[in-house]
């Protein structure tokens, strides 16, 4: 697998979540505008199984990307572990946004409070943001880790990335 063709792979691994997040922003503004009633009921059932949905992918995902890859990187390359960390922390902030979002959708889904669309797409919103700024430094260190690894760190790397 060429570098390039490495880069498109972990665009590719993100996309999922990405077509999620921007799912979940229609649904959002659709909830916002239909007012309440059954189709209410009914955005907000979607918005509950996509935040299903998104933060399962996450776990699994950066459960991989931490286990296999970073700490890989962390013994290989030790200067790479601010960025490794400031990563790690990412995934922490994004699952934990998603968990926001979760409870808020739960407790409207439930008939506790309304959701507040704003709120939730404000949150949504600066998500999707971090995540683009995200995939794109993951792109950055995994290129430059290629690039430093010798034959066998390579081999180990890209072995881990295809487990993601």
């Amino acid at each position: 697998m060429k570098d390039n063709e490495l880069a498109l792979r972990i665009v590719q691994d993100h996309e999922k979540l990405d077509r999620t997040f921007s799912d979940l922003e229609t649904t959002f503004i659709h909830i916002m505008e239909a007012g309440q009633g059954a189709e209410e009921r009914d955005a907000l059932e979607d918005a509950r199984a996509d935040l299903a949905f998104a933060l399962e992918e996450m776990l699994e995902h950066f459960g991989i990307e931490e286990e296999a890859i970073f700490d890989h990187l962390r013994v290989a390359l030790p200067d790479l572990a601010p960025r490794l960390d400031a990563l790690e922390a990412n995934h922490e902030s994004f699952c934990a946004h998603t968990a926001t979002l979760r409870k808020m959708v739960a407790a409207a889904n439930a008939g506790a409070v309304p959701l507040d669309c704003e709120d939730a797409l404000r949150i949504l919103r600066k998500l999707k943001g971090a995540l683009i700024h995200h995939n794109s430094a993951e792109v950055q260190l995994f290129l430059e880790a290629l690039g430093r690894l010798d034959d066998e760190g390579q081999r180990l790397l890209r072995e881990n990335l295809d487990r993601l």
